[in-house]
């Protein structure tokens, strides 16, 4: 823009001299006038233009209420009221000297001392033509003797030609239309006489005129010689105005005429005086309104960049740096904002890095953690909160706690959870809490802890998955326990069996038939009952110790059909739909038979609560381990076995054990995989068994 303006300045000022040039009227450039007010006029247009469209910026700015547009606005106001008043008050004053001017110049004194410099210019010339009349009529007598002795003339004239001065001289004979004697060394031409002047000539005896030849005024005529009535003979003279009288004769009338030009055009000179001046004050005011416009722009600048730069730094973005325009105040004023905007770019980024550094730590703890603030609104989380609880926290940030409980039942759980949390804010001690999180019962310890007053206050939740700890705790006190109880019991079975056998055999035939009958009740009882406590002691051995495991190559899709075969008589209704794909395990195979067998036979007997019984068993790869879930319809998961089920001796089948599940998690885990149960679908409860494939298959059902 700043060349842009250069140009227009350099232009204008051109232009500017090229008009007050032609509006000489006798100036070279005067027939060009029109043309380069035209160009004026153009000029003038573009620089409108370039002015109007800085105000159409700043109007619009201020309508948009950008900071800096009043002040723009403003600044623009007074440098434009600046540039063009003075300019119109100028051109006023001016335009009125102009046409006062004009006037004087053609005032009655002008046009009458002119008047009588040219009739004292007449007289001068008047006298210099009798001086040369006079002189041309010596010649005259000196002729008319010559011709009266018969003696040759052009010698005559040459004589007095060189005596008096004359240019030419020359005898001409009327009648016969020759010349008898000539007098012009500098050949010039003889005006012809004309009707008027041949009368005046033999009237008067004389003719005689002025005339400019080759910007030389001469004094000429004609003079009638005497003596010739029958042919009469004429004599023609020529001789220069003397130089000065000559000169001041010309230069009297060049002001007459120029006089009587200007007198003639007067009007039409006024008007290009004034559209001269007119032209000049435009373009000085408009050139000078944008020049203004554009320092007012210019000097705008560091503030409107100091205030990009201001509302860039309270949205956060502290890395763009502002432009110095100058060196002036302003210019020291953008240089210490770069330079706090450095500073402070600096502080975030020490404190960013000690964010992340604590962020770091907080995500690759095993540890949950989460903060509140004083509403109990959740505030932040690590993603090991997140991967504990199994829930998106991000959808509960900046959102009470206390929420949690009206939206589902698997946030009332996370509800109680953080509630039973936050009441140990004033315990010393923390606490154990059970969480149910879709399939899998966890075990959470946690513990809540206020938060300093000078940090927001709040309190912060840490929490931990204490399931596994826990279970092997309770698994090896269980164990510890049938073991005991399996070795106490098992000693006197075998004792009494045999004695009850004993004394079914020795008194069988010494009692009557109804003594004998109710011995015979009394001693089956005590043998089945003797063999149901086996069992349950076998059980209790089979969960107290730990076998070592046949592993071996096997596809756990076949294992499943020839354990299914079994039940084909039964009344449940099989829906299978095992994985098209083989499902090779390492495993043991009576190990796995027995926890499918226990498996199918516990949700037999939970399908046939239902009229129609029905039983789901499907198989699937799910990241390179082999799933496999049973689900029945009938009697599902109450809460509690929800939390409990794998528990030992938790049960809420009449006459169960409480150890069916509990074996069977532990066969699964030494084969290095999980069981989870759940109530996924509408009345069905459902086993999922997860097993780590032998090799990656790499394939999709």
């Amino acid at each position: 823009m700043r060349r842009i303006m250069l140009l227009m300045v350099v232009l204008c000022v051109v232009t500017l001299y090229v008009l007050t040039v032609a509006t000489g009227n006798t100036g070279i450039m005067a027939r060009y006038f029109w043309i380069v007010f035209g160009f004026g006029s153009l000029l003038l247009l573009i620089l409108a233009t370039l002015a109007a469209s800085y105000w159409y910026k700043l109007l619009q700015s201020r309508r948009k209420q950008e900071f800096g547009s009043k002040i723009a606005l403003r600044l623009a106001t007074m440098f434009t009221l600046v540039a063009v008043l003075p300019g119109l008050f100028l051109f006023g004053i001016s335009a009125q000297f102009i046409s006062h001017s004009i006037h004087s110049w053609f005032g009655n004194d002008t046009e009458e001392a002119l008047n009588r410099s040219i009739n004292l210019s007449k007289s001068a010339l008047d006298y210099a033509l009798d001086n040369s009349v006079r002189h041309a009529n010596s010649i005259q007598i000196a002729l008319v003797a010559a011709n009266s002795l018969k003696a040759p003339l052009t010698p005559i004239l040459h004589e007095e030609a060189t005596k008096e001065a004359f240019t030419q001289l020359q005898v001409y004979d009327d009648q016969h239309k020759q010349i008898l004697a000539d007098y012009n060394p500098q050949h010039l031409l003889v005006p012809p006489l004309s009707a008027e002047e041949r009368q005046q000539l033999n009237h008067a005896g004389s003719v005689r005129e002025l005339e400019n030849i080759n910007n030389v005024l001469y004094a000429q005529g004609w003079l009638l010689l005497p003596g010739y009535q029958d042919s009469p003979q004429f004599l023609f003279f020529r001789q220069p105005i003397p130089e000065k009288v000559a000169q001041d004769a010309n230069l009297i009338e060049a002001a007459r005429t120029k006089y009587a030009e200007l007198n003639y055009a007067k009007q039409g000179l006024q008007i290009f005086f004034l559209a001269t001046l007119l032209m000049a004050t435009l373009l000085a005011v408009v050139l000078a309104m944008l020049v203004a416009l554009y320092f007012a722009r210019l000097f705008v600048a560091p503030i409107l960049s100091l205030a990009k730069g201001a509302r860039a730094v309270a949205k956060g973005d502290l890395s763009a740096q502002q432009t110095i325009y100058r060196h002036d105040e302003l210019g020291k004023l953008t240089e210490l904002f770069n330079h706090m905007t450095v500073q402070l770019r600096y502080s975030r980024e020490k404190e960013e890095a000690a964010r992340h550094y604590l962020e770091y730590i907080l995500n690759n703890l095993t540890t949950g953690v989460m903060t509140l603030d004083p509403e109990g609104h959740l505030k932040t989380f690590n993603h090991m909160a997140a991967s504990i609880l199994g829930q998106d926290l991000t959808v509960w940030l900046n959102r009470d706690i206390r929420q949690f409980a009206t939206d589902d039942p698997q946030t009332e759980m996370l509800a109680e959870v953080m509630t039973a949390l936050m009441d140990t804010e004033s315990q010393r001690k923390p606490a154990q809490i059970t969480y149910n999180h879709k399939d899998e019962t966890l075990i959470l310890l946690g513990k809540a802890t206020p938060l300093p007053a000078d940090s927001g206050s709040g309190t912060v939740l840490v929490f931990d998955d204490v399931t596994a700890l826990v279970r092997a705790q309770k698994e090896a006190a269980w164990g510890e326990v049938a073991q005991r109880l399996a070795h106490e019991i098992r000693n006197p079975l075998t004792p009494i069996q045999l004695s009850a056998e004993r004394l079914a055999w020795k008194l069988a035939n010494k009692l009557d038939s109804a003594d004998s009958a109710m011995l015979t009740r009394a001693t089956t009882t005590i043998i089945r009952q003797v063999a149901a406590m086996k069992d349950m002691v076998e059980a209790f051995r089979n969960y107290a110790r730990s076998p070592s495991l046949k592993l071996i190559k096997l596809d756990l899709n076949e294992l499943i059909r020839e354990v299914l075969a079994l039940y084909e008589s039964s009344n449940c209704t099989f829906s299978v739909n095992l994985s098209n794909i083989p499902l090779v395990l390492n495993a043991d195979s009576g190990a796995l038979r027995q926890v499918i067998h226990n498996v199918f036979k516990n949700a037999v007997e939970a399908a046939m609560a239902d009229s129609a019984p029905l039983i789901k068993i499907t198989t699937d790869i799910q990241q390179d381990h082999a799933c496999f879930t049973t689900c029945n319809n009938g009697k599902v998961f109450s809460k509690n076995m929800l939390l409990h089920a794998l528990d030992p001796y938790v049960t809420d089948k009449a006459g169960g054990t409480g150890l069916g599940l509990p074996v069977v998690k532990k066969i699964i885990e030494e084969h290095g995989g999980r069981v989870q149960i759940s109530n996924q679908e509408v009345n069905m409860a459902c086993v999922k068994i997860t097993l780590p494939l032998l090799v990656d298959t790499n394939a999709k059902q």
